[in-house]
């Protein structure tokens, strides 16, 4: 087994946070252009005798809201773990 510095473990740490961040900033754009999607479509349909809002592309938003929070979670406990050391 390979012993780590407290620097190094600290760099992982930093880089794993970045790479969280990121994560998120992705899934919230993903998420913004699924409600757009959504929002043109369900106008669209208005128009049509059934919805055109696939219930695939709700389920994908709900996911990503999900995605979401388990993105925040993994960046608050990187957090903590670095506020240990």
């Amino acid at each position: 087994m390979t012993d780590y510095s407290l620097g190094e473990i600290r760099v992982v740490l930093a880089e794993v946070a970045e790479q969280l961040g990121s994560a998120y900033q992705h899934a919230g754009m993903a998420r913004a252009r699924i409600a757009d999607a959504v929002a043109v479509l369900a106008r669209l349909g208005e128009q049509h005798s059934e919805p055109l809002v696939p219930v695939e592309l709700r389920r994908a938003a709900d996911e990503l809201e999900r995605g979401l929070g388990l993105i925040s979670g993994g960046a608050a406990a990187v957090a903590d773990i670095d506020a240990r050391l």
